[in-house]
């Protein structure tokens, strides 16, 4: 068990999978200065590989450029003896996966609204990140996912795991017609191996969009083949049908952003936002993260007395 890495000590694992492990640690000062932060490590083995290890790379790159308060923030990269790892903040709270996994009834809609509109945001930033050279990094996530959109307890919402994005300036590029990315959050080009812009993570907005706002999944959580197939189909449901009384204008929303034809869907995330924005003024609807920061409290306090029961 690692205990400390270069500056950084390591107090416990958060995750294990086939890249590597994520750990929770600590930055400490003098003083009694103490940070908390994430580390994520990719194994020696694994460096060896020149495809994989240009991808770890290109996410500390990439995500290191990018400076907004909806995406993790990466604070470091570095080598150790036994591989490489990357230092991120740490967000004190659940991903939306948890979220959708514990809630016992779908969120307020103003709750909903604000974390989709949040997520948007953190994306139009991130399409609009321009390099050095002052030309557009053409940047698009390609996994806007449950697991990927991070809840704080003071209501932040991050987008996290640029890993698999596509972005001009990558080392490493993805080769033709291969996809990345989970199957029921993939834009139809997306699952056809075509040429993609932000339209593909707008797509992916519009599924979080549906299932947080109903509490369900929008496309097959138990075959990738069945998902695909539904996408490529443009099969969207009323979500009236999952939760009865859902506002005409939010279902509005949902399907413009869900469009099977790219030109259809909103063309920027900011877009995506004004409209959600304008929808929460009309139905008079708050936008304060408090209210996310609560939920996301009850949430985590459930979860972690289920996990015990479970254990018990």
């Amino acid at each position: 068990m690692l205990t400390q890495l270069g500056r950084y000590q390591v107090d416990r694992i958060l995750a294990r999978g086939g890249m590597g492990e994520v750990y929770l640690g600590r930055v400490v000062g003098a003083h009694g200065f103490e940070r908390p932060i994430v580390i994520k490590v990719i194994r020696t083995e694994l460096l060896a590989n020149e495809r994989v290890a240009l991808m770890f790379v290109d996410e500390a790159r990439i995500a290191a450029g990018l400076h907004h308060r909806n995406i993790v923030q990466i604070l470091d990269f570095d080598l150790f003896d036994a591989g490489a790892f990357l230092v991120c903040e740490h967000v004190d709270g659940i991903d939306v996966r948890s979220l959708l996994l514990h809630l016992r009834a779908p969120p307020r809609y103003d709750i909903a609204v604000s974390i989709i509109a949040e997520v948007a945001t953190g994306l139009h930033a991130a399409h609009e990140a321009t390099g050095e050279d002052g030309a557009s990094l053409q940047l698009v996530h390609r996994d806007v996912s449950p697991s990927n959109v991070l809840l704080g307890t003071a209501g932040e919402v991050k987008i996290a795991d640029f890993g698999v994005a596509k972005a001009r300036s990558r080392s490493y590029h993805t080769v033709s017609g291969s996809i990345k990315g989970k199957a029921p959050y993939m834009a139809p080009e997306q699952i056809l191996g075509e040429p993609l812009d932000r339209r593909a993570d707008i797509f992916a907005c519009g599924v979080l969009l549906f299932e947080v706002s109903t509490r369900t999944r929008l496309y097959s959580a138990h075959s990738n083949a069945i998902a695909m197939r539904e996408i490529l189909d443009g099969v969207v449901p009323d979500p009236a049908e999952r939760r009865p009384g859902y506002p005409r204008d939010l279902a509005a929303i949902v399907r413009r952003a869900l469009a099977r034809n790219p030109a259809d869907r909103y063309q920027t995330a900011a877009e995506l936002v004004d409209d959600l924005d304008q929808l929460a003024h009309a139905h008079h609807w708050s936008s304060s993260r408090a209210a996310v920061g609560e939920l996301v409290r009850v949430i985590r306090d459930r979860a972690a007395r289920e996990d015990n029961e479970a254990v018990a």
